[in-house]
């Protein structure tokens, strides 16, 4: 039984309960033999025969054709024995499937269902096949869910256990760093070389100090980045460890690749919507599933407000969110200043978010993503903005489009040539400032001036749109907004419904949850019993496939609305285990006397 503790992508940190026993993945099984013993700092055993040793083990009963007694459920079957390319024809059955299973060929996944833990065999394999590594953990997890323990062994090195545990791998084993110890292979979290070109002295590990062989440094390498990864995950930066790694091997970039390009719609899913900075260092940040989502909900949940006539496209700044930079103030202060600011709606133009109106400013990852500011935009960037330009224009509609730019300029000017250019040398300056003031002038003149408030409640009803997809824009529809945004209080009959925040994220009253219930979105459904703290997974019957992980959900029962609050798990997660907060509550239904 598995209670996940914290996500990054498919990689989890977790409990996984062995009767009495709680392993914590991910986690490295360490292969113990007579020749060599699996080192002291080792949590689980890898091992052929029992030992004495107290720790956990988990013990291989060979192949179909070397079979060897099991009677234990950390026995793991009789493998089949056999390549990948022969996963699939008539062999013997792998034996009984008890709480681990080895899965060989498709063949093999229904039987382990059943199981708690599930081994992929064939691992070294993947080496040769990044995509067929991608495409076998991906049905793996498709078909068996996140409740099951996802191990493959004979692959993981120092250089590429992050993106093993990225892509859903909960365990690994030492076999392959000990086969290259045994060929001479250092290894370190940046790839291995022969030992005679490696200083050891360097080194700073006991092992090296020690004057141990090649074989102690190699598994104390594997298993310190085994702590490395599990702190990257519990504090929400797996992702970026993942690309730093990504030069030690072309294997790595190629299963990332496919990860982001072809698995996207497996990774989301479990892809918080909440999180801490977003490192954007590297091209492979603009593949990243928070970054795609963001500029996909763009597309297809976001409309300009009705009443903004002019689109002013702006650069942002190191400063989030945006509005706090100075040179943000200068351009309202420019807007300001112009005879009709309130037909004008304010873009940012940004890599690698692409574009983020102003009213979205403080959602994440857009309040919180981080950029090298060099001024120069690659290709694979410039390609993205040109692309969302083009797509958001096409969608809605101005009657001008006005552009005060720096470096983006050439990008802009490409994809929307009638861009009215404003800015002389620096967006921030006098000039260019006064420029910007004027062109709005013009710009804006023929246009009937809007009530503030009501361009007020199209921007929140666009941010609820966001969040919630189309449910969300009846939140704000005919309700009274108070307060100095962000902080803004939703209320309809003298009832507070919703409150947005400067997380960017409109929490819920119980009297906005059913409003979202009743349009049938963002829904936890429970058993029947009233929630006295938070709603743990076990009481969970089925969730909305748009529930997210931080997503703001409705908990309800047969139509009942019982508790809203802040979704700890993804919806399969939700439905499929049986342990772990599920959904951290912020109002609950009182209990009738």
């Amino acid at each position: 039984m598995l209670e996940i503790l914290h996500r990054g992508g498919l990689g989890r940190t977790a409990e996984w309960q062995r009767g009495d026993r709680a392993l914590p993945i991910p986690t490295v099984l360490f292969v113990d033999l007579p020749s060599r013993r699996a080192p002291g700092y080792a949590e689980v055993l890898f091992v052929r025969a029992r030992t004495p040793d107290s720790r956990p083990q988990i013990r291989v009963s060979g192949s179909v054709f070397a079979p060897q007694s099991a009677g234990d459920p950390d026995d793991l079957p009789p493998t089949r024995g056999v390549p990948a390319s022969m996963a699939d024809l008539d062999m013997p059955p792998t034996g009984s499937v008890g709480d681990l299973a080895i899965v060989t060929g498709e063949s093999d996944v229904g039987a382990a269902k059943a199981a708690d833990a599930v081994f992929l065999a064939n691992g070294p394999e993947f080496e040769r096949s990044p995509r067929d590594f991608v495409a076998a953990v991906g049905r793996m997890r498709e078909e068996l869910g996140p409740a099951k323990v996802l191990a493959v062994t004979g692959l993981a090195t120092p250089s590429n256990l992050a993106l093993l545990v990225y892509a859903g791998v909960d365990v690994v084993d030492s076999s392959r760093i000990g086969l290259d110890s045994a060929r001479g292979f250092f290894h370190t979290a940046d790839g291995a070389l022969p030992q005679e070109e490696a200083d050891r002295e360097a080194c700073a590990c006991p092992a090296c100090a020690g004057g141990e062989g090649v074989a102690a440094h190699n598994e104390r390498a594997l298993f310190r980045e085994m702590l490395l990864v599990r702190n990257h995950i519990a504090h929400g930066r797996l992702r970026e460890l993942v690309e730093r790694r990504l030069a030690n091997a072309p294997w790595n970039t190629a299963v990332l690749r496919h990860l982001d390009l072809r698995a996207y719609d497996l990774v989301e899913p479990y892809t918080p919507v909440i999180g801490g900075e977003l490192l954007a260092y590297s091209r492979e940040a603009l593949t990243r599933p928070e970054v795609v989502r963001f500029r996909r909900r763009v597309r297809d949940r976001y409309a300009k407000p009705p009443s903004a006539k002019v689109l002013l496209l702006l650069p942002c700044s190191a400063r989030k969110p945006y509005s706090r930079s100075r040179s943000h103030r200068r351009f309202r202060d420019a807007i300001l200043a112009s005879k009709n600011p309130s037909v004008v709606h304010e873009v940012i133009v940004t890599s690698p978010l692409g574009l983020i109106p102003r009213e979205l400013e403080r959602f994440y990852p857009a309040r919180a993503y981080d950029i090298p500011v060099t001024g120069d935009w690659s290709r694979d960037e410039a390609a993205v903005l040109a692309e969302d330009l083009r797509a958001y224009v096409d969608a809605n509609r101005y009657d001008a489009v006005v552009a005060h730019l720096g470096t983006e300029m050439p990008i802009v000017r490409e994809a929307l040539p009638d861009a009215i250019p404003t800015s002389k040398e620096r967006p921030a300056s006098d000039e260019s400032l006064a420029s910007l003031t004027f062109a709005l002038n013009e710009a804006t003149a023929r246009h009937e001036r809007v009530a503030k408030g009501v361009r007020f409640a199209e921007e929140m009803g666009n941010i609820a749109r966001f969040q919630f997809g189309d449910p969300g824009r009846a939140l704000v529809d005919g309700a009274t907004l108070r307060g100095r945004f962000p902080h803004v209080r939703i209320l309809r009959g003298g009832h507070q419904i919703a409150m947005h925040t400067g997380r960017g994220m409109l929490s819920l009253t119980l009297n906005g949850g059913a409003i979202l219930s009743e349009r049938d979105a963002y829904w936890v459904e429970i058993e029947d019993f009233l929630p006295k703290g938070n709603v743990f997974a076990v009481g969970v019957v089925d969730a909305a496939r748009d529930v997210r992980p931080g997503d703001e959900v409705v908990v309800r029962h047969a139509g009942e609305v019982r508790a809203v609050g802040t979704a700890r798990l993804s919806w399969r997660e939700m439905v499929d285990l049986r342990r772990g907060e599920a959904v951290h509550v912020r109002h609950g239904l009182t209990p009738v006397p």
